[in-house]
Order: structure tokens, then C-alpha cells, then sequence
């Protein structure tokens, strides 16, 4: 787990595991207590433990959903479908889902013509894949709205359609987002910089790719820093004016 400000995208610790006694470390040994009252929002993945040591230690912080997590159970979901698509289908049917992962998980508009192509030959012969891309594809407009309670009616309007669609992976994402209501919200209320903190997730894999592991996490948030990128993987703070 790392801990970063996300107005300076410097690292600021770096701790072992997914517990909330983690990050009730990072609150614990790193932050005065005056430090801890003037944080305005953190930006976490889904993960309970997080929310209960930040509610714990900075209760006025608005916790903020990251949304490249979010995106990744949407993959997940997709990817679900295209691999029970893939054992459904017989054939040379079969063999045109195969091999389409990459293009499936890819937005629309970074797919050349050709990719668009071979995607719509595929959605024309087999639906559920075809509607759980767009799926994926329109929850990207949850961010894109302009006040909280119009990203509320998006969300609901997003799990309306879904209901008769019969794609269970994303009927247990929807069941997962209407649980995180308030975290979603909570976006435009503290605009969080999401590219930040995704450009901090790509350093870190970097980091770790190049030294085929770190054995000492000192060092490698060290390196973290010299690299000056931004923060980091779970949990990124932004502190109050």
C-alpha cells in the first residue's frame, strides 16, 4: 500500500499489505494530529479496510472512489462474458471471439478503424458481448456529469438498463457501485485528479518491473520520489487549503 499527496504527487510512505492496521500505521507514525484534521479527501480503491481506518483517524475526510478501480471490475465484468461467450459458442463462432480481449477492454475511441471493425463483426453475431461493452463503454459518463446529483441519476438510469440484460458480472458490479453511492459522489464534491493518481500506479509498476522486486521499501520509495511522479497506488490525499 502507498500513501501519496496529491496535490505535490510525492509519495509519502509506503507499507505492507491490504489491512486497516496499515494504513492505521501510515495515520499513526506520519501525521501529527493537526495533519490528520486538515485532510480534505482520499482517493481509495473499494477495499473496506481503508474506509475504516480514514473514518477512524479523519472522519471530515470525504472518501473518493478511485475510478481507475472502477473501471477495472467493469473490465473484469466484460471479460466474464466474453470468456462464458467463448465455451457457449461453437465453431467458427468460437474462433471469432478468441483472441478479442485486448480489443474488449480497450475504450472505443482509442481503437483504429480496423479494431472497430472486427469488434462490430463480432457484436453483429454475438450480443452479450456486444452489450457488455457498451456497458462498460457508458459508465465512463459517471464522471462526466456536472454536480453530484446528476452523476446520482446517471448511475441509476446506467443500473436501470442493465436489469433486463441478463449479464450477471455486472449485475454483481452494479450491486458493488449502489453500495459505494456516497464515495462516487463524493467526486464532485472534492474534484480528485484521477490521471495523478493512475500516473502513479504506472510508475510504481515500472519501478517494481526494473528491479524485478525491492526487498527494502525505503529504497523503493526513494526511487518512487527521484522518479517525481505523483502518488501512488490506494490511497492519495489532498490537504485542505
Amino acid at each position: 500500500m502507498v500513501a501519496s499527496n496529491l496535490e505535490t504527487g510525492e509519495p509519502l510512505w509506503f507499507g505492507l499489505g491490504r489491512k486497516k492496521e496499515t494504513l492505521d500505521e501510515f495515520f499513526a507514525s506520519q501525521l501529527k494530529a493537526s495533519q490528520r484534521r486538515r485532510i480534505e479527501a482520499a482517493c481509495v480503491d473499494m477495499w473496506p479496510a481503508f474506509k475504516s481506518s480514514i473514518e477512524q483517524w479523519a472522519p471530515q475526510c470525504a472518501i473518493i472512489y478511485d475510478k481507475f478501480h472502477i473501471i477495472q471490475h467493469a473490465n473484469q465484468a466484460v471479460d466474464e462474458v466474453r470468456h462464458s461467450e467463448f465455451h457457449r459458442q461453437g465453431g467458427w463462432r468460437r474462433k471469432l471471439v478468441k483472441g478479442k480481449r485486448w480489443l474488449l477492454l480497450t475504450r472505443w475511441m482509442n481503437l483504429s478503424e480496423d479494431s472497430q471493425k472486427d469488434l462490430n463483426q463480432l457484436f453483429r453475431l454475438n450480443r452479450r458481448i456486444r452489450k457488455a461493452f457498451w456497458m462498460k463503454e457508458s459508465l465512463e459518463g459517471l464522471w462526466s456529469q456536472p454536480n453530484a446529483i446528476a452523476a446520482a441519476t446517471y448511475l441509476d438510469s446506467w443500473v436501470s438498463w442493465l436489469r433486463w440484460q441478463r449479464l450477471p458480472s455486472f449485475e454483481k458490479l452494479a450491486r458493488m457501485l449502489l453500495d459505494h453511492r456516497e464515495g462516487l459522489s463524493n467526486h464532485y464534491k472534492v474534484r480528485v485528479r484521477f490521471g495523478v493518481v493512475e500516473a502513479i500506479n504506472g510508475n510504481l509498476r515500472i519501478l517494481l518491473r526494473r528491479g524485478r522486486g525491492y526487498r527494502n521499501l525505503r529504497y523503493l520509495l526513494l526511487k518512487a520520489q527521484h522518479m517525481a511522479a505523483t502518488k501512488t497506488e490506494l490511497v492519495v490525499f489532498k490537504r485542505a487549503a
